[in-house]
């Protein structure tokens, strides 16, 4: 059985796991043939088995698997139960006897396979007799509902998708049928919003009525509906009014009734779907009804009794899987305490360039559920290699093009922007930002920061501003919040824009800024890679302000390793060597305080006068 074909090393490990299985089960382990392992097996692709026996505590012998494949021993092996039950019987034991011990991200010791074997034959064993017992027998088929209903759907689900609130009661949804695709929702118009964000407003957004059965447990498989008269049954288990559901859904004759069935499992809510077709379409099958659903009726007005006679009759339903879209599965699976606090957050991103265009995509991924960006440039050539944006985009709004990209990737959000800069928008829509729970702003510009400084403080500054920044080559990067009533940004920034805490000197007492050929043309040189850990700073700041709004300014420094700094021909300034210490450590981020200071712009006094 081990051929010569299989590397050397792979031939070793399986000779040690031979001895390993002796040595556990004082039995000379059976080797199986190829002919034997395709056979019991043909759907996989083992290269080599060993089969033992085991008496179980019913006094039945029954006999184990041990299985590999040609990765071996840097892949485990699996075990299988040659004398399983016919399949659905027990829960992880797959249809041919393999059993399902492992979770996805298990890790394993690829240097001494044969105590991973061993551990695997353990809780195989011990795995049949809690089978054997019954006692998590319907618990483990409920818990992971999911899976099994996987093993029997005949479709996978993958072009179905649902946006609906995975909660009771059971109610009318509804379904959008595009082309090879289905949507799910709550209502038409939170459905067809979703519908024009992700494919645009020239695609059709009509939808028909759906019905979402909340179930008070999971089924277990021998209660998975075969017929469209066990999904009516299993509706009536329920109540009047999910057969009510069923049957409005049928009013209007469609090609076939979605019904998604929801219940809560081990991880939290989980859905499938059960398609009744239209008898109509199934002409001529032996179990289709031999009138139409309307004959004698005008269409949609066939009476209840008979169209559920007609439709709900013996004709075998489609089971399906269906793929959780909603907004909470989506940023977080379910398990994010932040997701409905973000999701109900307005953020206006003012600055879409290389800093404010990778924290607009950050917030978006991170689930917030408005954002507005606002940028009067155009994106330019220099601008691709650091720009989340790429060749594609270049000579558009950068707002308009970056707007344009997110929306369809995240239609769950609302993505807006304004192509117009900072003056314009507080001239002509200053409720936008009033309204906002905070605005980022990233414009690299003092002349449009300064103006939103004092625009915030004459508002009177209830919501937080978040000013960010970064140095030279990308070296330390700046979030500066300004809370409400709390002092402003030009308390610690001078008249022209100068910060007064800087990270980073240099040797020639500049700030290594370069120049374009052209007149006037600076730039700050830094690259995408070191600039990541900058925006992702601010990110991070701006979902804390989100999260829990903060009740006194503060400022964030990500600083570079003085090693970067050094050999870039710079240093870290004495407040910052004071701050991290002589450390040569890597990326750290410090939390400063932003008091007060009675400057021109604010004239504020200390909250604290020790501060």
């Amino acid at each position: 059985m081990l051929r010569e074909a299989l590397p050397l090393g792979w031939r070793q490990a399986a000779l040690r796991l031979e001895a390993t299985l002796r040595e556990l089960t004082g039995q000379v382990p059976e080797r199986l043939d190829q002919a034997t392992l395709a056979s019991c097996y043909p759907t996989r692709r083992w290269v080599a088995a060993w089969r033992i026996s085991v008496l179980f505590s019913d006094g039945v012998t029954r006999h184990i698997d041990i299985v590999a494949g040609a990765g071996f021993p840097t892949t485990p092996v699996r075990t299988a139960l040659v004398d399983h039950p016919k399949p659905m019987t027990w829960p992880h034991v797959e249809s041919d006897g393999v059993m399902c011990l492992l979770p996805n991200m298990a890790e394993w010791d690829p240097d001494d396979p044969s105590a991973v074997a061993a551990n695997l034959l353990h809780r195989s064993i011990r795995l049949i007799e809690e089978l054997l017992e019954g006692t998590i027998v319907d618990r483990d088929f409920r818990e992971e509902f999911v899976t099994y209903w996987g093993y029997k759907a005949h479709a996978r689900g993958t072009n179905l998708y649902s946006l609906i609130a995975p909660a009771p009661p059971s109610r009318l949804i509804r379904v959008w049928r595009g082309k090879g695709l289905e949507v799910i929702g709550d209502d038409q118009r939170s459905l067809a919003q979703w519908v024009r964000r992700r494919f645009g407003d020239s695609v059709s957004a009509k939808t028909e009525e759906a019905a979402l059965l909340w179930l008070g447990e999971p089924l277990l498989p021998a209660q998975y509906p075969e017929t469209a008269a066990d999904l009516y049954a299993l509706a009536g288990g329920i109540g009047e009014d999910a057969t009510a559901l069923l049957d409005q859904a049928a009013g209007t004759e469609p090609d076939y009734v979605l019904a998604v069935l929801g219940a809560i499992g081990r991880g939290g809510a989980a859905l499938v779907g059960v398609k009744a077709l239209n008898p109509k379409l199934l002409k001529g099958h032996p179990r289709a009804p031999t009138e139409p659903l309307s004959k004698g009726f005008r269409r949609g007005r066939t009476p209840r009794p008979i169209l559920h006679e007609r439709f709900f009759g013996t004709m075998a339903v489609n089971r399906t899987l269906v793929q959780r879209a909603d907004a909470d599965w989506v940023h977080g699976r379910g398990q994010d305490h932040r997701a409905p606090r973000l999701l109900d957050a307005t953020v206006v991103v003012v600055g879409c360039g290389s800093v404010g265009a990778p924290i607009a995509c950050s917030l978006a991924q991170a689930g917030v559920g408005r954002i507005v960006l606002v940028d009067p440039d155009t994106l330019s050539w220099p601008n691709v290699g650091r720009h989340p944006l790429g060749a594609a985009a270049v000579g558009r709004n950068k707002a308009e093009a970056l707007a344009e990209r997110l929306q369809p990737d995240y239609p769950h959000l609302a993505i807006d922007h304004r192509p117009c800069d900072l003056h314009r928008l507080i001239a002509n829509e200053g409720d936008l930002l009033a309204d906002a729970d905070l605005v980022v702003a990233t414009t690299g510009s003092w002349v449009a920061e300064s103006a939103l400084n004092r625009w915030h403080i004459a508002q009177g500054r209830d919501r937080p501003v978040l000013y960010g920044w970064t140095e030279a080559h990308a070296c330390a990067g700046h979030a500066v919040v300004i809370a409400r009533g709390e002092g402003c940004i030009q308390c610690h920034v001078g008249s022209t824009g100068a910060p007064a805490l800087k990270v980073v000197e240099w040797a020639d007492g500049g700030d290594a800024n370069q120049e374009e050929p052209a007149c006037g043309a600076h730039y700050q040189p830094y690259g995408p890679v070191e600039l990541a850990y900058v925006t992702a700073m601010i990110a991070e700041a701006a979902l804390d302000c989100l999260v829990e709004p903060p009740t006194r300014s503060f400022a964030r420094v990500f600083v570079t390793s003085p090693s970067r700094i050094a050999a870039l021909g710079g240093r870290l300034t004495a407040a910052l060597r004071s701050a991290v210490g002589g450390s040569d450590a890597g990326g750290r981020t410090v939390d400063w305080p932003w008091p007060a200071m009675a400057c021109a712009a604010c004239g504020s006094i200390p909250a604290d006068p020790a501060v």
